[in-house]
């Protein structure tokens, strides 16, 4: 009877331990922004290619939205902004109007591609008119790892992804 109260004290705290090691282990997941703001200038060609990157800079750390008081980082934050200035200059449809396509893709680890999420404002297909600028937003946020494993792949990694900003002229 008393090894059988024993085995049950070393199984409870032996669930105790592993539980205490899980908790919160994505809280030092450094994504952080190093492209704040740029201009994109799309001439005839139509189409422009930005890489940016989440690596250290002075924006904050990237975490989970809602978990930002567990989070082992001096500076976490639940999303990160980078502003783009497109601006189409193509002397063959001077004061024309068109639309821009913007796609977010080419994210350098497939663990990080699978848990950010991109938010584009304003949405692909909006108006542009040759001359005149277009200030588009994307704002990155990260869903929480599901397990260590993933916690583990995408920790400290500089993660890059492409934004490609290609106009179409109205007919």
């Amino acid at each position: 009877m008393r090894q059988k109260k024993l085995v049950i004290g070393l199984l409870v705290m032996l669930a105790l331990v592993v539980s205490s090691f899980t908790y919160a282990y994505w809280s030092s997941v450094d994504l952080n922004d190093t492209v704040a703001s740029t201009t994109v200038t799309i001439g005839e060609g139509r189409t422009a290619t930005v890489t940016a990157a989440l690596t250290a800079s002075g924006s904050g750390t990237l975490v989970p939205s809602g978990e930002v008081a567990n989070s082992v980082s001096t500076s976490p934050v639940t999303s990160l902004q980078y502003t783009f200035t497109v601006d189409w200059a193509d002397n063959g449809y001077t004061g024309l109007g068109g639309t821009v396509a913007i796609v977010v893709d080419n994210v350098s680890n497939a663990t990080a591609d699978s848990l950010l999420n991109f938010a584009i404002s304003p949405v692909t297909g909006s108006a542009i008119t040759e001359g005149t600028q277009l200030v588009v937003t994307i704002t990155v946020t990260l869903t929480a790892p599901a397990n260590v494993t993933e916690y583990n792949a995408i920790i400290n990694e500089a993660v890059t992804f492409d934004v490609t900003f290609t106009v179409t002229p109205s007919a």
